[in-house]
């Protein structure tokens, strides 16, 4: 059967839908474009409502498609309702079940609907896959998390935190390592509280994978600040390791302390300040990426103007901006909604201080010389690669999965741009 695998969503979705190709291909199914398949996976993601919008208006036009359709991904645990109100004849199975696809898939094959939920959960590492892009290799090293933040659905969709047996995430990179890839990408709903159920945390599964013989380099996903506090010097350390990029993505949310305190966030902006400077302190040069929403219920003006503040203060390379949206099953539907027009005016402020310090940022880097490693091919031209501090430097030509040396000529909102040397 061909299929073809639609993603939305973040890394760890990305790393379930080469999972679900390698499976599938593994007995005898080919992965091809959407015109050339028989049947459409759909890796659904709910995080936020303009997304969630998106799958279900795909969902609907689907309907008048001769196409065998599966759903799958966070979408499929918290809103199946939604799911089958839009395609009442679309197979629908849970996260646990994306292990274990090609135990059904022949149902789906022979024109029947697939309903799956399984409580027992499986470890999504080392499996096969069918990686995207050749170069990189994505692994998941835990799901779910331990927060409980009052806008979040994505908790009840993957609950508790369960972290990935460290034996396991070594081989799927040692793989990985073996088959060509250059680029690990370390992944986790929240990787900063990795091994809090097991006792092996984050800091000591760097140090071994970075032990893992080989010319590559590892990128750490999200960590939010109140579980980096307490690992906080030992994961400095093995951020030093030169197989690390010195990228850190820590999520803020807010710069006011009161919303902080709604959102259930376990630490204060001051805290999550120390931990920044702290790393610049030990790393120097680093990308720092955070997340900040936009129109939070019950934001005031006063505490939208904290988060314009701390933008201005620490000039993050990359901030995530999302304007508010209610999500079902959490407590922050429940509470004072914030104008929309506020919301959307709040969003442009923000998304021009960003501008801004992001510019600022990149314009440092002009006249840098040094190593790049080329993973992406650009969209609009050129190769896409990442110095030792993950900042992308677009080149006009190069291998991927080289290193190529280069001097930065110019800085851009989003990107350097380099000239080989």
């Amino acid at each position: 059967m061909n299929i073809f695998i639609e993603t939305y969503g973040c890394s760890a979705n990305q790393s379930n839908s080469e999972i679900m190709g390698g499976l599938l291909s593994e007995i005898g199914h080919h992965l091809t474009p959407e015109e050339d398949a028989d049947m459409i996976i759909i890796n659904t993601c709910t995080v936020k409502v303009q997304t969630e919008r998106k799958i279900l208006k795909r969902l609907e036009r689907l309907k008048y498609s001769a196409k065998k359709i599966l759903v799958t991904g966070c979408m499929s645990e918290v809103q199946k309702d939604q799911i089958e109100k839009a395609h009442p004849d679309a197979s629908v199975i849970g996260l646990n079940e994306i292990g274990k696809i090609k135990d059904f898939i022949a149902d789906i094959e022979n024109d029947e609907k697939v309903v799956v939920f399984d409580s027992k959960a499986t470890d999504l590492v080392c499996l096969p896959k069918t990686r995207i892009n050749p170069v990189i290799n994505i692994t998941q090293i835990a799901t779910g998390c331990l927060g409980d933040c009052s806008y979040c659905i994505v908790r009840s969709a993957k609950g508790a935190l369960r972290s990935f047996p460290v034996s396991k995430i070594v081989d799927d990179v040692e793989k990985s390592i073996k088959d060509g890839c250059k680029e690990i990408w370390l992944t986790a709903q929240d990787t900063g509280c990795y091994g809090f159920d097991t006792g092996v945390k984050l800091p000591a599964l760097l140090r071994k994978i970075t032990a893992i013989d080989g010319d590559f380099r590892i990128r750490i996903g999200m960590m939010n600040p109140d579980h980096v506090r307490s690992i906080q010097d030992d994961l400095m350390i093995a951020l030093n390791n030169k197989k690390m990029y010195k990228f850190v993505h820590l999520p803020v949310q807010s710069g006011s302390d009161d919303v902080l305190k709604r959102m259930d966030r376990r630490y204060t902006i001051a805290e999550a300040g120390s931990i920044i400077d702290k790393f610049r302190k030990t790393l120097g040069e680093f990308t720092l990426s955070t997340d900040i929403i936009v129109g939070f219920p019950g934001e005031t003006e006063e505490q939208f103007q904290e988060s314009l503040d701390f933008v201005n203060t620490y000039k993050p390379d990359i901030v995530n901006i999302s304007r508010y949206g209610i999500r079902p099953l959490t407590r922050a539907a429940r509470m004072e909604q914030v104008d929309g027009n506020d919301v959307k005016r709040r969003s442009k402020l923000l998304t021009d201080a960003v501008d801004e310090a992001c510019i600022e940022r990149n314009e440092k880097w002009v006249g840098w010389k040094g190593k790049v490693l080329l993973s992406e091919i650009g969209s609009k031209g050129g190769v896409i690669g990442r110095n030792f501090a993950y900042k992308p430097v677009v080149v006009e030509s190069g291998e991927l999965g080289k290193s190529v040396e280069v001097e930065i000529v110019e800085a851009r909102k989003g990107y350097l741009v380099g000239r080989l040397v």
